[in-house]
């Protein structure tokens, strides 16, 4: 049995102490954490003295017991001049001095402090005369190493992702970004999970109108833990009644880095493997980072590409809709022919067919996520193929329908982001709802509703819309079209920096 451990389970001491206000001492330390069976604590003599008898406390699983056996224990038992000491305060004097080999010591003269370092991977020596407690940063617990990433994918750049811990990301960022302006600052969010956030900035570079208004906006947060990355994103954003993404979020340490470069922060939080950026624009979500890796020409191409397909997968079920509902004298004699002979049979209106079309691919879309990947692909198959081609066999819908919503969901696999996606999708139920009411007039409305939305919203004083309203023509020059990367000599206006350029 481990040394402090209650038998069976029971907590031999009765009462709690309250971590603002009780001081450092084993049995408080005892009776806040020996009911844990992860728990361990050992009675030390320093040296084999009786008269200085210390408490060791550190959670197996988090802290390594070969770092705390060779760097503390052992000189703590050996080391000669730890065996002069006469008394605690003079060992604490000697432990300070470096004679115990941790790189990274703190001393805490709290007992949440000190609680707070053991559960997060520290060990503890408790000096129960002194009420102070010494904790070695000693952390061990497993973690998964770094791969490649899984949903942004490119083909020319880094192949690197963020993991789950925290210093493993601001390691990685440190790695890209050598500079002394890179700021790190880190505070708790949570007041149960305890969980580290760490702010990224350059200072150089950042306005610090940002910085200030994310760090009051996270010390609001009074949650009991952001176990999801939600729980950062929504109480951070000020406008909540969007559906479109206020903030970025990347899994890649390059275009974090990046946009550290142009101006904007960076959020990374403990056990979440993303990285959040902020303020986001309309832009940050529709380019991609490997539109710096390769031919500005063949960028820009890809781009116009990319937005043409956005505006076909956002727009064409409900123009279809419309023109076959209210307007079929736009549509030329024999194709109006093909789509009323494809409709033969089939009882249901235009809008009804896509509308059911469209919650498929939805469905089947959320199955495929949901499944393990194999499965997920069989079903994928199954839907498009067996179920699509039986439904027009059955005349429940009509091959064009069919062709419509395919080139939608084809079309819409090009959103880089996949939160844009998620707005799109849904605005799309939307639109096509207000053309099956007014035709083109009902679409038409829907449109600007969309940019009206789109251009009142702000981001920490940021227009959403950005470089396309309130930027006077500037930044126009990375946008849809793309310059050669020597002629990008400026950092984003509306970021308001402290340096201007980045290319001199």
């Amino acid at each position: 049995m481990q040394e402090g451990r209650p038998i069976n389970g029971e907590n031999e001491f009765t009462e709690r102490p309250d971590l603002e206000t009780a001081k450092i001492s084993s049995q408080n330390i005892m009776s806040l954490l020996s009911i844990n069976s992860d728990a361990v604590f050992r009675k030390i003599n320093i040296c084999g003295n009786s008269d200085i008898e210390i408490m060791l406390v550190y959670i197996d699983g988090l802290a390594s017991g070969q770092s705390i056996a060779d760097d503390i224990i052992k000189p703590l038992m050996s080391k000669k001049i730890l065996c002069e000491a006469k008394n605690e305060k003079e060992a604490i004097a000697l432990i300070e001095r470096g004679f115990v080999y941790s790189p990274n010591q703190k001393i805490r003269n709290n007992l949440k402090e000190t609680v707070n370092d053991i559960l997060t991977g520290s060990c503890a020596l408790i000096f129960d005369e002194e009420r102070i407690a010494i904790t070695f940063e000693v952390k061990g617990f497993q973690q998964r190493s770094i791969s490649e990433p899984t949903e942004e994918n490119i083909i020319k750049g880094p192949k690197d992702v963020f993991v789950e811990n925290i210093r493993v990301n601001t390691a990685t960022i440190r790695r890209r970004l050598k500079s002394p302006e890179l700021v790190i600052e880190q505070t708790i969010v949570g007041k149960r999970t305890l969980t580290p956030v760490a702010i990224v900035y350059m200072e150089g570079i950042v306005n610090k109108r940002f910085v200030s208004e994310i760090k009051k906006r996270l010390d609001s947060i009074d949650i009991d833990g952001p176990i999801e990355s939600g729980y950062i994103e929504e109480f951070i954003v000020s406008n909540k009644h969007t559906i479109f993404p206020l903030v970025i979020s990347t899994e890649r340490p390059d275009k974090f880095s990046r946009n550290m470069l142009q101006g904007r922060v960076g959020i990374i939080i403990d056990g979440i493997p993303l990285a959040f950026i902020i303020p986001g624009s309309i832009l940050n979500f529709l380019n991609t980072s490997e539109d710096y890796s390769q031919n500005y020409i063949v960028v820009t191409l890809i781009r116009i590409l990319r937005y043409s397909c956005i505006m076909i997968t956002l727009f064409l079920p409900a123009f279809y809709v419309a023109v076959v509902t209210f307007h079929q004298e736009m549509i030329p004699s024999e194709l109006a022919l093909s789509i009323a002979s494809s409709k033969e049979g089939v009882p249901y209106p235009s809008f009804v067919e896509v509308i059911f079309l469209l919650i498929s691919f939805e469905i089947l879309l959320e199955s495929s996520l949901r499944l393990p990947k194999n499965i997920g692909q069989a079903v994928s198959i199954v839907g498009a193929l067996v179920v699509g081609e039986a439904a027009v066999s059955a005349k429940f819908i009509s091959p064009a329908i069919v062709v419509i919503i395919a080139i939608t969901a084809i079309t819409g696999f090009t959103v880089p982001s996949q939160d844009l996606s998620y707005a799109l999708r849904l605005y799309r139920f939307i639109l096509v709802f207000l053309s099956s009411l007014l035709g083109l007039i009902g679409m038409t409305f829907g449109v600007i509703f969309l940019l009206y939305h789109l251009a009142s919203m702000e981001t920490f004083g940021v227009p959403y819309m950005i470089p396309f309203v309130a930027s006077e023509g500037r930044d126009l020059e990375d946008s849809i079209l793309r310059v050669p990367l020597p002629n990008l000599k400026y950092r984003p206006f509306m970021l308001k920096t402290r340096d201007k350029k980045h290319q001199r």
